[in-house]
């Protein structure tokens, strides 16, 4: 199995709207999405999607039809929590990392942090429920550790000598 797979309809369909809705300046960039079937935990938080600029040679590797110079941006997003979210929060984790995407004076493409754990822009947005991000962390997380759990009751044990 491969750590990393191409993204689905679903992933795309949701991308697209909150492009269209809310990021109108960004359309003209190329994205790649990719799924994530590997838990990636960074300063001890799950990272449930990253957008990231490709090196000079993943962007050469990852010329096709669509991009043919190389994408721009990579979203990386986890398989196992796009399984588990709902349409709200999945719109809420495209929503959040497009905000870390500038556009310089040039035109060139920078990634920036947060302004906050969050963007104050996302604040409003997600007012209905502003712990949405830690709860479906935790979710994620939780189901990782079942997994983790069940691996490890269902292998046979090791003969001892």
């Amino acid at each position: 199995m491969h750590r990393y797979e191409e993204s689905d309809e679903s992933l795309t369909k949701t991308f697209l709207d909150i492009v269209e809705e809310r990021f109108g300046s960004l359309q003209f960039l190329k994205f790649k999405l990719i799924y994530d079937t590997k838990k990636r935990i960074k300063q001890g938080k799950l990272i449930l999607a990253t957008v990231e600029l490709p090196s000079p040679k993943i962007k050469f590797f990852s010329r096709d039809k669509i991009a043919v110079d190389g994408y721009d941006l990579l979203i990386i997003v986890d398989k196992k929590m796009w399984e588990l979210a709902n349409e709200v929060d999945r719109r809420r984790v495209f929503s959040h990392e497009l905000r870390h995407i500038f556009l310089d004076e040039k035109g060139d493409v920078k990634l920036i942090g947060h302004e906050i754990e969050d963007f104050y822009a996302e604040l409003k947005l997600n007012g209905d429920d502003p712990e949405w991000q830690k709860k479906l962390g935790m979710l994620v997380s939780d189901i990782y550790e079942q997994e983790k759990q069940m691996l490890k009751e269902g292998k046979p044990k090791k003969k001892e000598k």
